[in-house]
């Protein structure tokens, strides 16, 4: 008999450890946080943006932060002064910071559409497992991103670096992970644009030929 109490007790404690094995997270906004500047004006976000957020050390600066604080919500590609391609490159290459991921649903990255109003409203709202490395009650530095998916084509951070995709994101800020249950903690008041120049394809096979004849010229002396 004491054996199986020993073993119940063993069982319920690995439980508990598994339950708050690491931070819970929410990531909702309210309404007019993402604001997309890809055409002429910018304006609140509708469908046609995904977003992700990414987590590191608290007190951590993103790479990203050498280009700009955070994208401005007025920020268009025509008045960014920063090509897209330069920020997709100081996000996917930070050393520091990680793209968050939803522990719960087998580590899919937590992605999703801006809604008609310019909020986001990720796992319908409430908490999610984050990444196993986090731990509950401890304060991270996060900073969220956004980009133009191209008709919904460019689904991740990956293919909307790949594809040049104008980008934007939000300044960075502390928050604290939870457990799983309790009261949630979303992330509004982080309002960002979705900017960025993207060089127009003439414009890059214009590059690209004067690279080619800068080779030639050095072969042949």
């Amino acid at each position: 008999m004491k054996k199986l109490v020993l073993i119940s007790t063993l069982i319920a404690s690995f439980a508990g450890l598994s339950a708050f094995g690491q931070g819970y997270f929410q990531f909702a906004t309210a309404k007019s946080s993402v604001y997309d500047g890809s055409g002429a004006s910018a304006a609140v976000a509708g469908t046609g943006v995904d977003v992700a957020f990414l987590w590191a050390a608290n007190g951590d600066v993103p790479s990203v932060d050498s280009i700009l604080a955070s994208v401005p919500t007025t920020a268009t590609s025509a008045s960014s002064g920063w090509t897209a391609a330069s920020a997709w490159t100081a996000i996917l290459n930070d050393p520091n910071f990680h793209l968050m991921v939803n522990s719960g649903s087998g580590n899919a990255l937590a992605i999703t559409p801006s809604t008609a109003v310019g909020a986001i409203n990720y796992a319908g709202g409430g908490l999610f497992a984050g990444d196993a490395l986090t731990t509950p009650l401890t304060a991270y530095t996060l900073f969220i991103i956004g980009w133009n998916t191209a008709g919904g084509t460019l689904t991740t951070p990956a293919l909307a670096a790949a594809a040049n995709a104008t980008v934007g994101w939000s300044a960075p800020f502390s928050y604290t992970a939870n457990q799983s249950t309790g009261t949630p903690v979303n992330m509004s008041g982080h309002q960002f644009g979705v900017a960025g120049i993207i060089p127009e394809p003439t414009t890059m096979a214009l590059a690209g030929l004067g690279g080619l004849a800068l080779l030639a010229i050095r072969r042949r002396k």
